[in-house]
């Protein structure tokens, strides 16, 4: 049975939640992840991280990604993978207690190599979960590194993406096709990468169905706000917004308080 799940309060500069319903399911993540997609939705905003989740009982996909700072002689640089790790949660129960682990990181240049392969171990109530209670996949793309990936397009693309009945709702989304590997995650692959055209016929798709009402409510919106949006460059937006997020926390201090005084 598939119920909505609920976002634990949300601290910034990626410091766990404190308080967790005792009857709830929990996900966490380990130092240096955060969760970016929750069930079909971002659960990581501009200005801050998630590490940890309440589940419902029931279907869960969580997607994280691998960034943190780390020594590399007197210095410390920021290492993050630039695929993230979807992990699929077939029958999550009351009071489970999922996270992972990972091989330990002494430095710098360990995490980057680290980063390109990724190789995690998933827990259930501290013992290691079975293959029908949890598995990963590592969403690569064909194109490498990119500011703006799609993640929630790419994994609709390859139809491996699971979406809640709340988050589905909320989106309106009434796709509900389930391939083999949607409905058992033992059956899915353990790498899988995302070509161009699956991401660009997927868009089609959504461009087509939503017809001329995107450009009716851009206009709606323009005329609202008295002025166009044409002098906004959405890519480099965009762009901006991914290399924020991508920042360690002292480094998100210091760009917010340059901005606060420019």
């Amino acid at each position: 049975m598939k119920k909505h799940f609920i976002l634990s309060a949300i601290l910034a500069a990626g410091t766990l939640t404190a308080a967790v319903g005792t009857e709830a399911a929990t996900f966490k993540t380990p130092k240096n992840y955060n969760v970016i997609i929750a069930d079909g939705a971002k659960t990581s905003g501009f200005f801050t991280d998630t590490r940890e989740l309440e589940l419902s009982e029931g279907r869960h996909q969580i997607v994280v990604m691998f960034k943190g700072s780390f020594k590399k002689g007197h210095d410390k640089l920021i290492a993050s993978a630039v695929n993230p790790v979807v992990i699929n949660l077939p029958d999550v129960k009351k009071d489970d207690a999922f996270t992972f682990t990972y091989p330990r990181i002494s430095g710098y240049d360990e995490a980057v190599d680290y980063a390109d392969r990724q190789v995690i171990t998933i827990t259930r109530n501290g013992a290691r979960a079975t293959e029908d209670e949890a598995s990963y996949i590592i969403l690569k793309s064909d194109k490498g590194f990119q500011l703006d990936r799609d993640f929630i397009g790419e994994l609709k693309s390859l139809d491996l993406l699971y979406v809640s009945e709340e988050n589905r709702e909320q989106k309106k989304d009434t796709v509900q096709e389930l391939t083999k590997c949607r409905d058992s995650f033992t059956d899915c692959p353990t790498e899988v990468v995302v070509s161009s055209e699956n991401v660009v016929a997927v868009s089609e798709k959504t461009a087509s169905a939503a017809g001329n009402a995107g450009a009716s409510a851009a206009k709606a919106a323009e005329v609202t706000s008295g002025k166009s949006s044409a002098n906004v460059n959405t890519q480099m937006l965009e762009g901006l917004k991914s290399i924020y997020s991508s920042a360690d926390p002292d480094t998100r201090k210091a760009f917010r308080e340059w901005i606060k005084n420019n």
